[in-house]
């Protein structure tokens, strides 16, 4: 029931984005497993239903990290007071609800023993593992998977492709990284929430805080 609850309001908002093509990725993320699917391994959220979650959760984040100016109909993303990017609503639907579009087809189940510290005695017992199915990266990954339904602005390209900020990341790529926090801030921001959500707002099991941010716009 709470997952039905939890997919009701994920196409809700994507219905708010008004774009050719969306009806078509609406139904590849129906066919696939993004509904049922962990957010990670062990990480965070690392349940069924974890990956739809944690995309609410880093909408609700970067929603919250933003200023929402009624005149302008558009959110403001501000440092120290000085407005460095904006972005419409849509926008920030999409940069968040698909930056993990990638995880899709992209986890697996296996079993292990564990020892039940009731009684003492070892069972069999289902996790998670990677079992990437389509081994194309990860927000690059998200970019060309929602790139084949829907026209992405650059600035929602860029913040899909680097929203995983320094991790892992080589001289080369952090350079890159850099270079499009300068040309799109909205980078940064999505950066941000995605480690708000998955940090503080997220354990293994389900959410820290009960309820959902309220929504602007």
């Amino acid at each position: 029931m709470e997952n039905q609850k939890l997919i009701e309001r994920f196409e809700a908002e994507l219905a708010k984005v008004d774009r050719s093509g969306m009806d078509k990725l609406l139904a590849y993320i129906r066919k696939s497993d993004f509904y049922t699917a962990p957010a990670s391994t062990r990480f965070h959220l690392s349940c069924p239903g974890g990956l739809l979650q944690h995309s609410l959760n880093v909408l609700d984040a970067l929603r919250g990290l933003l200023d929402w100016n009624e005149g302008t109909q558009a959110w403001e993303y501000r440092v120290a007071g000085h407005m460095v990017d904006s972005a419409s609503d849509q926008s920030v639907i999409i940069m968040a609800l698909l930056h993990d579009l990638c995880k899709t087809h992209f986890y697996g189940t296996s079993m292990r023993n564990v020892k039940n510290e009731e009684t003492g005695v070892w069972e069999k017992r289902p996790y998670y593992i990677v079992d990437d199915k389509m081994p194309l990266g990860h927000g690059d990954k998200s970019v060309l998977l929602a790139g084949k339904y829907i026209e992405l602005s650059c600035q929602e390209l860029y913040a899909i492709w680097h929203h995983m900020g320094y991790s892992g990341q080589d001289y080369s790529a952090a350079q890159a990284i850099d270079h499009s926090i300068l040309k799109y801030p909205m980078v940064l921001a999505l950066q941000t929430a995605d480690m708000m959500a998955s940090k503080l707002l997220e354990d293994n099991e389900g959410n820290r805080f009960d309820g959902a941010a309220a929504s602007v716009g």
